[in-house]
C-alpha cells in the first residue's frame, strides 16, 4: 500500500496578502516605537508656560498661606485620629 500526498499547485494569494499586511503592521509599529520623534515638554505644556525658567522664578511663601485670613477661617470637622481595636486577641480561636 502506497501513501501519496497531494500538493496544491500555485500561490495562495490570500496568504501572501495576509503576510504582507502583518509585515507592514510590524514595520510601522517598530517605526513608531523606536524611530518616531517624541514630543517635548514645550509641546505638551500650555502656551502661558513656555520654559522651566519661568517656573523656577515663582516665589512661594508657606508663611503667607498659613497666616492668611482664608486659611485661619477654616474649621476642623474631625477630631484627632486614634488607633481602634485591631484584630482579635487570639486569631486562632473559633468564632
Amino acid at each position: 500500500m502506497a501513501i501519496s500526498f497531494s500538493q496544491e499547485e500555485g500561490f495562495s494569494w490570500k496568504s501572501i496578502i495576509g503576510f504582507v499586511i502583518i509585515f507592514l503592521i510590524i514595520v510601522i509599529g517598530a517605526y513608531f516605537l523606536f524611530f518616531a520623534p517624541v514630543p517635548g515638554i514645550d509641546v505638551i505644556a500650555p502656551a502661558s508656560v513656555r520654559t522651566t525658567a519661568e517656573l523656577s522664578e515663582i516665589e512661594f511663601s508657606p508663611e503667607s498661606v498659613v497666616n492668611g485670613e482664608d486659611f485661619r477661617a477654616l474649621r476642623k470637622y474631625t477630631g484627632q485620629a486614634s488607633i481602634g481595636q485591631v484584630g482579635r486577641i487570639n486569631p486562632f480561636i473559633a468564632y
